[in-house]
């Protein structure tokens, strides 16, 4: 009779550096952070839910470079839908992207990332009443008088309209579809290769403790419960989803504020969602304030683009200083 011998196991993954080597590897990490990348270019402030800095391109880049790391991307999906045949008569554009990071030619890391052109930010576009003569989005309701008018200090021909001039009154405002999709297509395409090359990088140089992934919009949304569903068949119920976290009481503008005081354009300026400013709760109104301030501070806006950011954080801050004088005075 023969009997199989038991043997224990003593061999184990043995690490791949010193822990003497790793300290200094750490050390050199953490002195290239602090000393070369900079807040608002190469990181961007924590997002709401996390408590580390979102790594953004350039910063994903560097930190490539200084481990010597090539990024070379590969098409995992694509989907182009110019003419939107399969989508519902509305164009679609999909990428899905692979970035590899070699150091020579020993693949470190890869990750993937994807990109389309339904995202919000792509899709839709906020359209403004615009002047029928000069084209430009500077017509404003005047306070005063039945008319329109287009505001010369906003870049305006100084024009005025009738208030029920059919040329204005029916023109599509708020949220509309981007009817020039097809040139964001490369801009979708890019996208989908910086979010890879970023979770990619975060892998590569296990640079997790320090950030975390782009996000590339803020979301304004609340959790809503889905309905549970009866378990098929003999199968065992799902286990209860962890509750979501709650959301902060919102709160609600202040009542009989008189408004008179601002400048006729601010009464009517809206949000995406095609809100007045004046019509939005407080809290709201001041998470938008330090948005807009955070966007004036970055790179890459245009001058109509940093005019536009500017008007709104001007009419949000009036709207949040005369609510709160409003307060004080009745307090």
């Amino acid at each position: 009779m023969t009997e199989n011998a038991i043997v224990p196991q003593t061999s184990f993954i043995a690490p791949v550096a010193g822990v003497q080597t790793a300290l200094l590897r750490y050390q050199a990490q953490k002195e290239f952070i602090d000393g070369v990348l900079r807040p608002g270019v190469d990181y961007g402030e924590p997002f709401p839910g996390s408590d580390k800095p979102s790594l953004k391109k350039p910063g994903a880049e560097k930190m490539a470079s200084f481990f010597g790391l090539m990024p070379r991307f590969e098409d995992v999906q694509t989907v182009e839908d110019w003419m939107g045949e399969q989508h519902g008569s509305e164009p679609f554009f999909y990428y899905r992207q692979k970035c590899n990071l070699y150091r020579g030619d020993l693949l470190v890391a890869s990750a993937d990332g994807s990109c389309n052109s339904w995202e919000k930010k792509y899709r839709y576009r906020n359209a403004d009443r615009v002047c029928p003569a000069c084209g430009k989005a500077t017509i404003f309701r005047s306070k005063n008088k039945p008319e329109w008018y287009c505001w010369a200090k906003k870049g305006g021909c100084g024009a005025t309209y009738p208030v029920n001039d059919i040329r204005i009154t029916e023109q599509e405002t708020g949220q509309v579809r981007n009817p020039d999709i097809a040139e964001q297509v490369n801009t979708i395409l890019k996208m989908a290769q910086k979010r890879a090359l970023v979770a990619a990088v975060l892998i590569a140089t296990n640079a997790s403790d320090y950030f975390t992934q782009d996000v590339d919009d803020f979301v304004d949304a609340e959790w809503h419960e889905a309905p549970q569903q009866p378990p098929a068949g003999n199968m065992p119920p799902m286990p209860e989803p962890p509750e979501p976290p709650k959301s902060p009481a919102k709160t609600a503008p202040v009542d009989n504020v008189d408004y008179s005081t601002l400048p006729a354009e601010m009464m009517f300026v809206k949000n995406s969602a095609g809100a007045l400013y004046i019509d939005l709760p407080t809290d709201k109104l001041a998470h938008m304030v330090n948005s807009l301030r955070k966007s004036l501070k970055e790179n890459g806006l245009d001058e109509f683009e940093k005019g536009n950011q500017s008007a709104k954080l001007e009419t949000a801050e009036a709207i949040l200083k005369l609510r709160a004088a409003t307060t004080t005075a009745r307090a």
